[in-house]
């Protein structure tokens, strides 16, 4: 009998998209030890790779945080419900940017979390795509 996957867990590629964009909060020599990790292609040993890489990052509070919190952050967790109001979830493939600087947040899949901006702690807002924009007229 096959186990279904628990969809609340971040994928692979979400782990390692989140660890490249969590890479510059790293000393150098760490950074370069992470890509070469997230370069490995082989299916086989993506997952020994997503280990090694979560170890590297791992030698830093803020880099580990802010990964912590762009993958498995959920306001149930902190003890609140969210928001008033009719709840959304966040669509996939949805584009996210810090005001105040270029760091932009790529939702994988509906209803993943948006991290803080891992510069400057920044909410981050959601940019309209070409679609939304021909739609909302």
């Amino acid at each position: 009998m096959s186990q279904k996957k628990d969809s609340s867990m971040p994928s692979s590629f979400e782990i390692a998209y989140a660890l490249r964009r969590v890479a510059f909060l790293l000393p150098e020599k760490k950074q370069a030890e992470l890509r070469a990790l997230l370069r490995q292609d082989r299916p086989e040993n993506v997952e020994r790779a997503i280990s090694e890489a979560l170890r590297v990052v791992r030698s830093s509070r803020k880099a580990r945080e802010w990964l912590e919190h762009a993958l498995y952050f959920s306001g149930e967790k902190l003890g609140h419900a969210g928001l008033p109001g009719q709840p959304t979830q966040i669509p996939a493939r949805s584009l996210w940017k810090c005001p105040q600087c270029d760091f932009t947040w790529r939702v994988l899949r509906k209803g993943r979390p948006v991290p803080p901006c891992p510069y400057d702690g920044s909410v981050l807002v959601r940019v309209s795509s070409p679609e939304e924009k021909n739609n909302a007229g």
